[in-house]
């Protein structure tokens, strides 16, 4: 069975929207799965006795964590000073082998300087990255990082590119999956340093394909498309947005709203609900700070397929 850690004191909606979500995930998921749930007992137990459950009778255990990550703590060495905060808990339950995985919908500085320091950095890599599936004509595109680095030297942009066609291989069995830079251009000469240097460094590598612009993204063309998180991270909220900003337009639409929403419902943050951190020893998955019991409720179940299908970072 799978044993998750879920980080239940995390997430703007706070534990309520956390607890729910993990309720129902276990509802709807064909695979029986357990889950400890991270973060003030007491609490916890209330909110599962006003929703009508109990912890043992659903199957869950309850961690408690009496640390609590206050604005100024440092998030670089938090993990360390707090390992009785919930985000850092849910992981440091994988080094103990108490669980095969973790979702928190945490700082994202904070997971990743847990996972990078509890669960370490799988070999070769200096890093780890987020990375989110889109969809697109062809096949779903790979982008990375959407996140987790905010500024990247070029030799981790080179790194990503590596990693993310590693991980398509992984997913999709694709023997050479092709990995572009997201770019501003398709010369040479165009493009941040740090964007020109990282292509360089791939020259090489078989799998590079070059720049690639922000309008053929959805092209398909690329199978890893590669940047910073900070770009990543606004594509990612702009892809988003577009979900929803269709839906608004098409709400009336009838059968043409059902047949896009199917086709682009990979946008749609609930129906996913987290994105994994590729380049550790080990599953943890960030979800959204503002994810709904719906998105929480979708995590899970992406948390439970990623570690029953052995797609492990």
């Amino acid at each position: 069975m799978v044993r998750l850690a879920v980080d239940v004191d995390s997430g703007d909606f706070g534990p309520e929207a956390m607890v729910r979500g993990v309720l129902a995930a276990r509802l709807a998921s064909a695979e029986p799965f357990a889950a400890r749930l991270c973060g003030d007992e007491g609490r916890i137990r209330r909110l599962l006795a006003e929703i009508g459950g109990d912890a043992e009778r659903c199957g869950f255990e309850v961690e408690h964590c009496p640390d609590v990550i206050l604005e100024g703590d440092r998030r670089s060495t938090v993990w360390k000073t707090k390992r009785g905060a919930s985000i850092v808990r849910c992981v440091s339950l994988q080094e103990e082998g108490v669980a095969d995985a973790s979702v928190s919908a945490g700082d994202t500085g904070v997971l990743i300087g847990a996972a990078m320091f509890i669960l370490g950095c799988a070999e070769g890599v200096s890093r780890p990255a987020l990375a989110a599936f889109i969809p697109t004509p062809k096949k779903p595109v790979l982008i990375m990082d959407v996140g987790a680095n905010i500024d990247c030297r070029a030799e981790l942009l080179a790194g990503f590119a590596r990693l993310g066609c590693e991980y398509v291989g992984r997913v999709r069995g694709d023997a050479a999956p092709k990995v572009a830079l997201l770019n501003v251009g398709l010369e040479p000469h165009k493009g941040p340093p740090v964007v020109r240097a990282a292509a360089e460094l791939l020259s090489g590598y078989g799998n590079y394909a070059g720049f690639i612009e922000g309008n053929k993204v959805f092209s398909g063309e690329a199978d890893v498309v590669v940047c910073d998180g900070f770009v990543g991270n606004v594509l990612l909220k702009a892809c988003e947005s577009f979900y929803a900003l269709t839906a608004e337009f098409l709400a009336d639409g009838g059968e043409t709203y059902e047949k896009l929403s199917r086709k682009i419902g990979a946008l749609n943050p609930e129906s996913y609900g987290a994105v994994p951190f590729l380049g550790i020893r080990g599953t943890v998955l960030k979800a959204h700070g503002g994810s709904s019991v719906a998105s929480i409720k979708s995590a899970v179940l992406t948390a439970v397929r990623a570690v029953g299908g052995s797609v492990n970072t």
